[in-house]
């Protein structure tokens, strides 16, 4: 029993006659009164009373009408449900981000796109560069806004913000006397860092950074997110290298200090994949682009 057995029973029951429901439903009257019989097969008492002139409802035929109306407006019912939870995951917009680099990333740009897309849904979601390339891949979120590097076969990415290193201190550390601080400087405390699989190049940036300044980092210690970190730096743990976004988190007992030399950026890069067309994603990114030019230069 299919649903059009049911609305051609349906429009039978409603006219009273086969050609009447034939005309209604554009189809031919032997073909209709074929789906009938099926029908009436498959239930196994007859629902029509029929003769040349007159059609009637049975007892069976009648109950069976009402449950028929039932089935065919609940099944209207579950399309139009789908229909607007399709049209509600086309409207949104899922972000990725690298913790704590929010606090660059959308204060202007997240404003400007929901100016732009109203009707738009959007989730943030914190995650690490790898947590954010598996979303990625699963199309658990639509953009990425991650360390590089990024697989070029698999996303198409664009660098929007190029932010210097600064060394991250407690404040009672004695290279926070210094203007600017060297990786030597600092060789006498335990060196804290996010695990280098959900770091992206920042680990290999800040191994390049050492073996410049000739520095032997000592009893590093990796963790997985930078809210440890920075919990951890300021209970005087150790210290770290941070993008410089950290110097608006506000953490009791840090501090930070510019690096010495010749200054090194960390990017950030916004990433998507190439079979996702959202209008939002492509507004994001230029949005970002102009709101980050500044910090760029």
């Amino acid at each position: 029993m299919e649903l059009r057995h049911l609305r051609y029973f349906v429009a039978v029951a409603e006219a009273l006659s086969f050609t009447r429901a034939a005309q209604t439903l554009r189809t031919a009257q032997p073909s209709l009164s074929q789906q009938i019989r099926d029908l009436e097969y498959e239930i196994g008492t007859p629902l029509l009373n029929r003769d040349k002139r007159n059609v009637a409802l049975t007892a069976a035929g009648k109950v069976f009408l009402d449950e028929a109306r039932l089935v065919l407006a609940q099944a209207d019912r579950a399309k139009t449900l789908a229909r607007r939870a399709a049209e509600s995951e086309a409207q949104s917009l899922t972000i990725g981000f690298v913790p704590a680099a929010e606090v660059k990333i959308f204060p202007q740009s997240l404003t400007l796109l929901r100016g732009l897309f109203p009707d738009t849904r959007i989730v943030l979601r914190s995650l690490t560069t790898f947590e954010q390339h598996q979303a990625l891949l699963a199309g658990d979120i639509d953009i990425a806004f991650m360390r590089p590097p990024v697989d070029e076969s698999l996303f198409a990415s664009e660098v929007v913000l190029r932010e210097p290193l600064v060394a991250l201190l407690h404040i009672d550390h004695p290279a926070c006397a210094l203007d600017r601080v060297a990786l030597s400087d600092l060789t006498d405390t335990p060196f804290l860092r996010i695990a280098s699989r959900h770091a992206g190049n920042l680990a290999q940036l800040i191994d390049d950074l050492a073996r410049r300044d000739g520095a032997e980092l000592q009893a590093i210690q990796e963790v997985e997110n930078v809210l440890t970190l920075l919990t951890l730096v300021g209970l005087g743990v150790g210290f770290s290298i941070l993008p410089d976004y950290v110097e608006q988190l506000s953490f009791r007992n840090l501090t930070t200090r510019p690096l010495a030399g010749p200054e090194v950026r960390a990017e950030l890069v916004a990433a998507w994949r190439h079979d996702n067309a959202k209008p939002e994603i492509t507004a994001l990114v230029a949005l970002t682009r102009d709101a980050l030019s500044e910090r760029n230069q």
